[in-house]
C-alpha cells in the first residue's frame, strides 16, 4: 500500500508545472485511494483569477492516470509557505510534492523550510526528474529516524512493485593504524552492524541490500553513490545521530536538498509539530487579519 493516503501537490503556476504533474501522475498509476490536492499560491487575490485556467488542465491531467485516485486542484492566494503549512494542516495532507527548477533563486530554500517546519513528509522533485521509480537509496545511521526512514522506504518500493532498494552508511575511519585483516574486520563489523539494525524492522518483503561507503563529508558522499548507482530518489530522514544533526532538520538532509538533481524524499511521521504549527499559523492569521480564500 502507498505510505501516503493525502498527498498536496504545490504547483508553481509555471511550465514546469508539467513535469511535476508527470511525476505524480506516476505515482498516482501505481497507487490507489489517495487523494491528491494540487494547490497553487498565487501572489494576490486578482493572480486568483488569472490562475483559474490551470484547475481543469491540471485535474483532467491527473484524473486520467490516477483512475483510482480522488484529484482536487484549489487556487488560493497568500504567502507561499505560510499558505501552504496552513492548507497541510486543514488537509491533513501527509506528503508534500513539490518541483525546483534549475538555477532557481533561493538554493531551494521553499523545500528546505517546508522539510523543516511541514508536520508532514516532503518530497522534492526537481525540473527534468524521470517519471520513474525502480531504484531507491536510503542514507542510514542506525538512528530510530533511519529505521523509520527505512520502514518508509520499503513500504514504498512494495507499493510501486520494487523488489531491492538501498542502505548506505556514510562512515569516516580516523584509525591511524590498520593492519593486513583491517578491512576484513571491518567488514565482518558493518554486516553485523546492519544486520542487528533491520532485524526488527518490516522490510515488507523487500530485500535491502547494504552500502558501506567512507567519506569525510557524508552529504557529497550520498550523492556521488546515487550518482554511480543511477538512483531514482533518496529517502532521508529529518533527524539522526549524525555529527551534524543539530538543527531540526538535519544539516546531511539539508544539503542533499539543496544539491541533488534526484528526486529527495524528507521523511517525517505526520502530526510532528502539528498543534505548534496550527497555533502558529492562527495567531499569524488574527495578526494580519487574513482571510482565506480556497
Amino acid at each position: 500500500m502507498f505510505p501516503f493516503r493525502r498527498v498536496l501537490v504545490a504547483l508553481a503556476g509555471t511550465a514546469t508545472d508539467a513535469g511535476l504533474l508527470d511525476y505524480a501522475a506516476m505515482l498516482g498509476e501505481h497507487c490507489s485511494g489517495v487523494e491528491f490536492r494540487c494547490t497553487h499560491v498565487a501572489a494576490t487575490e486578482e493572480a486568483v483569477e488569472r490562475a483559474e485556467c490551470i484547475r481543469e488542465v491540471v485535474e483532467k491531467r491527473l484524473r486520467e492516470a490516477a483512475r483510482a485516485n480522488q484529484v482536487v486542484c484549489d487556487i488560493t492566494h497568500g504567502a507561499r509557505e505560510d499558505r501552504l503549512l496552513e492548507l497541510v494542516v486543514e488537509r491533513r495532507a501527509e506528503l508534500i510534492l513539490l518541483g525546483h527548477r534549475p538555477g532557481g533563486s533561493g538554493r531551494r530554500s521553499l523545500a528546505r523550510r517546508l522539510a523543516m517546519k511541514a508536520p508532514c513528509s516532503v518530497w522534492m522533485a526537481p525540473e527534468g526528474s524521470s517519471p520513474r521509480l525502480r531504484r531507491i537509496l536510503v542514507p542510514i545511521d542506525f538512528s530510530r529516524r533511519s529505521a523509520d526512514a527505512v520502514v518508509l522506504t520499503t513500504r514504498l518500493a512494495e507499493s510501486m512493485g520494487i523488489d531491492e532498494a538501498q542502505a548506505l552508511h556514510v562512515f569516516f575511519d580516523e584509525a591511524a593504524v590498520s593492519y593486513d585483516e583491517y578491512g576484513e574486520v571491518m567488514a565482518d563489523t558493518h554486516d553485523l552492524r546492519f544486520h542487528l539494525f533491520v532485524a526488527p524492522i518490516d522490510l515488507h518483503g523487500v530485500y535491502l541490500k547494504s552500502l558501506f561507503v567512507e567519506g569525510s563529508i557524508v552529504a557529497h558522499t550520498v550523492l556521488r553513490i546515487a550518482g554511480e548507482e543511477k538512483i531514482d530518489l533518496i529517502v532521508m530522514g529529518t533527524r539522526g545521530r549524525s555529527r551534524s544533526s543539530a538543527v531540526l532538520l538535519g544539516s546531511e538532509t539539508e544539503h542533499v536538498i539543496r544539491e541533488s538533481n534526484i528526486p529527495v524524499l524528507a521523511v517525517k511521521h505526520f502530526g510532528a509539530r502539528l498543534r505548534v504549527l496550527a497555533a502558529l499559523l492562527d495567531r499569524r492569521r488574527r495578526a494580519s487579519g487574513w482571510a482565506r480564500f480556497t
